[in-house]
């Protein structure tokens, strides 16, 4: 262990900062007691004093803190704790720090995981719920599958398959739950799929340049207009007959919903289920989380408000989106956001088709008619998913106002809105 760590200077350092590691090492502050803390059956914490000459606690405690030690020492004095009576100790002292100063993701996932080694997984629970990295979602997923929500656990696989298809453990986990729930998997693209528009590609008004996405129904490539020699998203459904009323559906609502923040739809063949859509030259919000990148990403007010805004209009002509996602977020040339993919939406108080289960209000997976709150609770989602990447504290009570119970939630578009300025002020 580095000499640093023994020497009492390095605890007057953490305590000078205040806060929590104030209270803890220095007394700057009261020290909370248990009963403020709610932290049985996890033993009693030690009184400062015996937290101070505990060096794996403070060293551990210190992570993420100005002037902390590096992340893999605190992790490195958390494992040497799990493997002494020092433990519960430990646990106790990291989940009220993460009450005052959230700890680093890998220290809270390994808090978490401590805890449902110790059949305390009810204690990870809040742990977890703040976080929104593929490894917390998976964890919280498990714990939801064993308290027998495996709604719930299959909703929080798909967010991370969503954002990372071959995260370790995720797919068989999605395969397992939805095999318990009897849902079916989107089918596979037919083995021709990728071909259908060849034989017809010399009649068609674009020329295709790339495939850029693939789905179930179909593909969306950037294609060229022959004629006007502008870009567009060309989406093609793989069979002609089965997309066609859906082809239709969606490029009707797009239209009818058409203006500031909806992508435009330029064109639409049924006969060969083809539509072509405004070409989002940034790409979609999925692809940002994922490269990461923080410059389209940040600050989240120039695309998350435009984005309500769009919700708004969108509620207010009496239509619910039902698939608010990443995918579904594009960025035009200018880096303004557009909201895509009507395929599913419905008017207000229909019955809700099946969408992504890692955006799903939890009244919409008991079969409620849809409601603007459904769109409201994946705007939640689509801003926590953005926040592990791209921390915003003030957005924070965003995605948790979004994500509350039904009475809770904002009603619509336009409360979200009323939502976000609150905050933001």
């Amino acid at each position: 262990m580095h000499a640093q760590y023994r020497e009492a200077a390095s605890i007057e350092r953490m305590s000078s900062r205040g806060g929590f590691l104030g209270r803890w090492f220095g007394k700057k502050e009261p020290s909370p007691t248990q009963e403020e803390i709610s932290l049985e059956p996890v033993a009693e914490i030690a009184d400062p004093a015996e937290i101070a000459a505990n060096e794996d606690i403070a060293i551990a405690c210190a992570a993420g803190t100005a002037g902390g030690v590096p992340l893999s020492e605190s992790l490195a004095a958390f494992a040497r704790l799990r493997a002494t009576s020092n433990e519960s100790r430990a646990l106790a002292v990291l989940i009220a720090r993460d009450d005052d100063l959230p700890l680093p993701e890998d220290l809270a996932i390994r808090v978490a995981s401590a805890l449902a080694d110790r059949a305390e997984s009810a204690r990870a629970i809040p742990l977890l719920e703040k976080r929104s990295s593929p490894g917390a979602l998976l964890l919280l997923s498990d714990f939801e599958a064993e308290r027998g929500d495996i709604a719930r656990a299959l909703a929080l696989v798909e967010r991370v398959v969503a954002r990372d298809f071959d995260f370790a453990g995720a797919r068989e986990r999605l395969a397992r739950h939805r095999s318990a729930l009897g849902v079916t998997a989107p089918a596979p693209a037919p083995s021709n799929s990728s071909t259908l528009v060849g034989p017809r590609e010399t009649d068609a008004p674009f020329v295709l340049l790339r495939e850029v996405a693939r789905g179930g129904s179909g593909a969306v490539y950037e294609a060229e207009d022959r004629e006007l020699g502008r870009r567009v998203a060309l989406k093609i459904y793989h069979d002609d007959s089965r997309g066609r009323k859906q082809l239709a559906h969606e490029a009707r609502v797009a239209a009818a919903l058409g203006g500031r923040g909806v992508v435009r739809v330029f064109d639409v063949d049924l006969d060969h289920a083809w539509l072509a859509l405004e070409w989002a030259a940034h790409g979609s919000l999925r692809d940002a989380i994922r490269s990461p990148h923080i410059e389209i990403l940040d600050p989240l007010e120039k695309w998350a408000l435009p984005l309500a805004r769009a919700l708004a209009r969108v509620h207010a002509a009496g239509w619910v989106h039902l698939d608010v996602k990443p995918g579904n977020v594009l960025f035009d040339a200018a880096g303004r956001a557009l909201l895509s993919d009507f395929g599913i939406a419905r008017r207000v108080g229909d019955s809700a088709p099946q969408g992504s289960f890692g955006y799903l209000s939890p009244e919409r997976m008991r079969g409620a008619p849809c409601s603007p709150k459904d769109d409201v609770y994946g705007f939640g989602r689509v801003i926590e998913d953005v926040l592990a990447v791209a921390p915003a504290p003030k957005w924070r009570g965003v995605a948790d106002q979004c994500l509350a119970g039904l009475d809770a939630r904002p009603a619509d578009g336009t409360a979200l809105e009323t939502l976000i300025y609150a905050n933001l002020a």
